[in-house]
């Protein structure tokens, strides 16, 4: 039933929105084969930083994104992490020529075991989910 509703909806997509959904879910599939066999720090290497795109203001593009993502994670029959989602719409951004920043926070509960969170964002735009207020040791890049 759930999968009917799912499709149905994909069906009513504008063009403009399917083409978006159709790369997210490519970009989602890349960024965890990706992130899966290289180390971290190759894998942050293939993102251009931030400064080199103009300050955005493209605001609509980045919720757009957003949205494609959101969208794409229901529809992908893989598991995506905070990470992958934010590395995902990253690329996206970048192919559109809008910078952003994505952040690394992380949290220790009280038994010393380590949470990690990864999100994206444009400005004051969230394109990928926030972590917590109380995230820690927060890393950006």
């Amino acid at each position: 039933m759930k999968n009917k509703s799912l499709i149905k909806k994909i069906i009513q997509l504008s063009h403009s929105d399917k083409k978006l959904l159709m790369e997210a879910v490519s970009l989602l599939f890349y960024a965890k084969v990706l992130l899966a066999v290289f180390p971290f720090r190759q894998c942050i290497r293939r993102l251009k930083p931030a400064n080199q795109f103009p300050k955005s203001t493209e605001i609509k593009t980045a919720v757009a994104v957003r949205i494609a993502i959101s969208r794409a994670n229901k529809l992908a029959c893989w598991k995506n992490r905070c990470l992958v989602s934010s590395f995902a719409a990253r690329l996206m951004l970048e192919r559109r020529g809008i910078g952003s920043v994505m952040y690394f926070g992380l949290l220790f509960n009280a038994k010393r075991k380590m949470q990690a969170h990864a999100w994206l964002m444009v400005d004051d735009v969230w394109v990928t989910p926030r972590g917590g207020a109380k995230m820690t040791n927060i890393f950006q890049c």
